[in-house]
């Protein structure tokens, strides 16, 4: 009688795929959070703040008053909002967009004047008595910076772009931003700090002690420096495998470290595990069969999706075997999760390496719960 078990697997993978595909497009809208407007006339309405969870700066945001109304507002029509937890703050202006990447090589150096311009909501990094610096995410998610100093906003220059020179590519950097910071600073005569990289921390470091040069209690907003978290991760579940060797629903289990990164980037994460599945039967040339223990080495990376308790992801990873007892793995794991601490995932379902390997593209997937413990005492934690 032909065994359909491993039809079985398959078919609860599609239909967990189908149902993160489902999950992923509702955790999208994100969820409201204690928070606040600021109209054009500069007064403070309180109430709930749809947090979405960024990767690019948002041209409108949703907003709930106090009774429960919730209303789209644009960038154009108020001057900014915040964020009460994350404490995070964002204010309205219009900025210049610049149409150099990487993804293409020019012939001649692109240009530095803005081909359009958009009205967005910027973070605030770091303000002053004098200068203020904003970030903008732009569409690749790349972070650029600007300065408004005296009521006028400038965006400080760093692109790296490819030039094209005799049929060959090189990358070139415009870091503009150097020269503009020391025409910025040009009226603290005794300011001598270094020209920072340009990153957040470097660059709101830098701000902050430009405004104290002129006076000590110079900082009204100082955005937080979000941390890298880390997690022991501790696994358990069923192991299968139907190609080299069969391996039909027999226990794992192992241990991991997770990385989660912080705030913009929180759904995002890296991680390495190791899992050891006992009593395989292994056999020999002599003909004769040892049990041995299937030790495999994964390191991976994946998102999840929405900022509610219960959010679906998708990873990416790589397991190396030891002895070889099986192939090694390229390919997908999935799953569900709740508040990233406890998770079922659906693991190796997709192999990317069975072309060199001559192993099936869809494998019958490994079942496992995660559990996952913080390592970042005394952070200010997001989950």
């Amino acid at each position: 009688m032909k065994n359909y078990t491993h039809y079985f697997h398959y078919i609860i993978t599609y239909l967990v795929i189908i149902q993160l595909i489902t999950l992923s497009q509702a955790f999208a809208q994100g969820k409201f959070v204690d928070g606040y407007i600021i109209t054009n006339e500069k007064d403070t309405i309180w109430g709930l703040v749809r947090d979405e969870s960024w990767a690019t700066s948002p041209e409108r945001i949703a907003f709930k008053n106090l009774n429960g109304e919730v209303s789209t507002c644009a960038a154009e029509r108020i001057a900014g909002f915040g964020l009460v937890a994350a404490k995070e703050i964002y204010k309205s202006r219009k900025i210049g967009i610049l149409n150099i990447s990487l993804m293409q090589s020019y012939m001649l150096a692109p240009s530095l004047e803005a081909r359009d311009s958009t009205t967005v909501f910027l973070q605030e990094v770091v303000s002053g008595g004098v200068a203020t610096l904003f970030e903008f995410l732009d569409q690749t998610q790349h972070s650029r910076f600007f300065i408004e100093k005296q009521h006028q906003l400038k965006e400080l220059f760093y692109y790296p772009f490819y030039k094209s020179v005799n049929d060959r590519n090189y990358l070139v950097v415009y870091d503009e931003y150097k020269k503009q910071l020391a025409m910025l600073c040009a009226d603290a005569e005794r300011f001598r700090e270094p020209l920072p990289p340009y990153q957040e921390k470097y660059l709101k470091a830098y701000i902050k002690s430009y405004n104290a040069f002129f006076t000590k209690d110079s900082i009204r907003y100082l955005a937080e420096n979000h941390r890298l978290i880390f997690n022991l991760e501790l696994i358990g579940g069923i192991e299968n495998w139907r190609e080299e060797m069969v391996i039909h629903n027999k226990a794992t289990y192992g241990f991991g470290l997770r990385m989660d990164f912080p705030r913009k980037f929180r759904n995002r994460y890296v991680k390495a595990s190791v899992l050891f599945t006992p009593g395989l039967p292994v056999g020999f040339p002599s003909g004769t069969l040892s049990k041995k223990t299937l030790r495999t080495l994964e390191m991976g990376l994946g998102r999840y999706f929405g900022p509610g308790k219960v959010r679906p992801f998708l990873g990416l990873n790589a397991s190396i075997v030891n002895k070889g007892y099986r192939s090694d793995f390229l390919g997908m794991n999935a799953g569900i999760s709740y508040k990233r601490l406890i998770s079922v995932e659906v693991g190796h379902f997709a192999n990317f390496y069975c072309f060199m390997t001559k192993t099936s593209f869809l494998i019958q997937p490994r079942i496992s719960l995660h559990y996952f413990a913080s390592l970042s005492l005394g952070q200010n934690r997001v989950r």
